[in-house]
């Protein structure tokens, strides 16, 4: 903030509104790639025992000029399906450092994994199956992991996933990833004598169940018993990587504030530094490691962050179009914006609370509470009751911690056309994904000749 004014690096922010039009996604060059080293110095400062990769999420922004800049900074990448494939191999991600992951990965899928060199992360064993018949079709050896379920019994703590008081280790066991362990025992065994599999290592993500740092130790620590134990039954073999998954929150923590539990939470009370985080984990691990006799010397740590690395480096941008206020039957208040919850789903599916900034008046107190709503036709309330200053229309407000699943979960409900994305770098700024337009939203419609008959030519595709 400058002289009352919000700005993202060297633009201010209300001029980027002005020149691109809203709503508008803005994304931090600056932000990402510093938030990336963060987390690459975290994890590497506290793993000596052997090299750390950090995975972005793929799912979290796929925007590929993003995923470029995060290429450049040696990131690797976490992707689900062909498409996420497609992103990570074309945003310039180094194949030795994507790990496909997913559950029911078709054979097309394996295919272009195991061809360009990527890592697949089994999620079944008839995937393991399928992946060592495709191996061996191609003629050569697949790097592979295993996807674990460990079984969280100490995670007693309840789950943000939840409404209702359910622990952890409850709700992470409805959770579909992972192979189950009776299944993975024989078959496991069998995999690492395979000539045409690499079996590289162990995965485990447990997600964003809760910020208390307890609740990660404690999945570090049902982990590893399972690697122990499938250890003595594999005549004493050893992982060369362990990935940790992500699930770390975001610095000022939107996810779940609209919920019953979340709305509990203190407004201050914000997530842990990635730093405690990274402590947790692998001092838990280091410590686990030893305790079950395992040799951590050169073993491969990796992580895999979204919305903890994407988030809080983007700001998504809509102007007021108009007010309303009533005094009966219930006295009420709006602000009506031309953005709408389907281009912040997170507002529907994590129930988060984003934090609202007029732009132009970004140190203003708070004069009025009022509805943020946007422009779809159900509730469409992108942030209930917000506390604003006086604004008018006209003006520009910013969403804050919006760079992480927002554009990537975007929905034409209402046929309503897509944000542009525009990434800032110092004083420059410039489209990185173009908005979409009435023609996109339809493009993929095709009216059979029998019924386009008689219409007017603007009154729908042909």
């Amino acid at each position: 903030m400058r002289d009352g004014r919000l700005w993202i690096e060297g633009c201010e922010v209300e001029a980027l509104a002005h020149r691109f039009g809203t709503p508008l996604y803005v994304m931090s060059e600056d932000g990402l790639r510093r938030r990336f080293r963060r987390f690459q110095r975290a994890f590497g400062d506290r793993w000596p025992e052997g090299p750390v990769h950090v995975l972005p999420s793929l799912k979290a922004n796929y925007t590929l000029a993003l995923r470029r800049i995060l290429s450049e900074e040696g990131a690797g990448a976490d992707t689900f399906g062909p498409g996420e494939l497609h992103a990570a191999l074309a945003g310039g991600v180094r194949p030795e450092l994507i790990s496909v992951n997913g559950s029911s990965k078709d054979d097309d899928l394996l295919e272009r994994a195991l061809r360009a060199g990527a890592r697949v992360t089994l999620d079944s064993v008839r995937e393991l199956e399928r992946t060592r018949a495709i191996a061996r079709r191609l003629g050569l050896r697949a790097r592979v992991r295993f996807r674990l379920r460990p079984r969280y019994e100490a995670l007693t703590q309840p789950s943000d996933f939840v409404e209702a008081e359910t622990p952890v280790r409850e709700v992470a066991q409805r959770y579909k990833p992972g192979i189950p362990t009776d299944d993975l025992r024989g078959p496991g065994r069998e995999a690492l004598h395979a000539p045409e599999l690499d079996v590289s290592g162990v995965m485990v993500h447990l997600g964003r169940h809760s910020t208390d740092l307890e609740v990660w130790r404690g999945m570090v620590r049902s982990f590893v018993e399972l690697v122990a134990d499938l250890s003595a039954g594999w005549d004493g073999w050893q992982p060369r990587e362990v990935d940790l998954g992500g699930g770390f929150a975001t610095p000022r923590d939107p996810t779940g504030r609209l919920g019953a539990r979340g709305s509990a939470r203190p407004p201050g009370q914000l997530a842990p530094p990635i730093e405690e985080y990274a402590e947790a984990l692998t001092g838990t691990l280091r410590e686990e490691w030893r305790r079950r006799g395992l040799d951590a010397r050169g073993v491969a740590l990796e992580v895999e962050p979204g919305r903890s690395l994407y988030a809080d480096a983007g700001i998504h941008l809509t102007t007021v179009r108009g007010l309303k206020a009533q005094r009966e039957p219930l006295d009420w208040r709006w602000v009506e914006t031309d953005t709408t919850e389907m281009f912040l789903l997170d507002s529907l599916v994590e129930h988060n609370r984003w934090t609202p900034v007029v732009a132009g008046r970004a140190d203003a107190p708070p004069t009025q509470r009022a509805d943020l709503v946007g422009i779809s036709c159900g509730f469409d309330v992108v942030v209930p009751e917000a506390e604003l200053p006086d604004v008018a229309a006209g003006d520009v407000i910013a969403l804050l911690d919006t760079g992480a699943y927002q554009d990537a979960t975007a929905t034409n409900f209402n046929a309503l056309p897509r944000p542009a994305t525009v990434l800032v770098h110092g004083a420059e700024a410039e489209v990185v994904k173009r908005a979409e337009t009435v023609e996109d939203v339809f493009r993929r419609d095709q009216v059979p000749a029998r019924l386009a008959g008689g219409l007017p030519p603007t009154a729908g595709p042909r």
